[in-house]
């Protein structure tokens, strides 16, 4: 039995959780993260077919809660204390026992990035999916961000996907499609 890593507070903190998410922004974002994810090569190979992506969308009301459909956080408040109990421990129970991968109904980490925490990025290997979103105030360290991330990302067991939130344009990051 392997025991299980935790959700990394050194490189990033968890979204607001709030209300129901604003369904084509949860929608686009989940399209996003999940492409070249479960399928092709990475559902039998021994890695995501594209480990690191990377995307930019203007800020806008809702994106944590977007984050938080597709971390669980909701789907925990809606089966409840006991239910959802149970279902946190079956996943950890699947990934203590099992050396399955993620599947697409499993829930992803989810959060923003801590400022400054490159030799996070540097050591950061996924447990799970991850979606890593960087605030617009922090856009500048985006470049030395995906650096960090990507002098590993060969390695990763999980899909990695950085959102940097933004109107600004950055150079080579393409625009998250809704």
């Amino acid at each position: 039995m392997r025991l299980p890593r935790r959700f990394d507070v050194e490189l990033m903190a968890a979204p607001e959780t709030g209300a129901a998410p604003d369904p084509s922004l949860s929608a686009a974002l989940r399209r996003w993260c999940e492409e070249d994810a479960f399928e092709g090569a990475y559902a039998t190979g021994p890695a995501p077919s594209k480990p690191l992506r990377v995307a930019q969308v203007a800020d806008e009301a809702g994106l944590d809660d977007a984050a938080c459909a597709l971390d669980g956080s909701h789907a925990l408040v809606r089966l409840g204390r006991l239910r959802g109990l149970a279902w946190r421990l079956a996943l950890l129970a699947r990934e203590c026992l099992t050396s399955g991968r993620a599947r697409a109904q499993d829930p992803w980490d989810a959060g923003w990035w801590r400022e400054g925490a490159l030799d996070a990025a540097a050591s950061f290997r996924p447990r799970r999916p991850t979606l890593l979103m960087v605030r617009e105030a922090q856009a500048a360290a985006v470049p030395a961000l995906l650096a960090a991330l990507s002098a590993n990302s060969d390695s990763f067991c999980e899909p990695v996907r950085v959102l940097v939130v933004s109107s600004t344009p950055i150079a080579g990051v393409e625009a998250l499609n809704r």
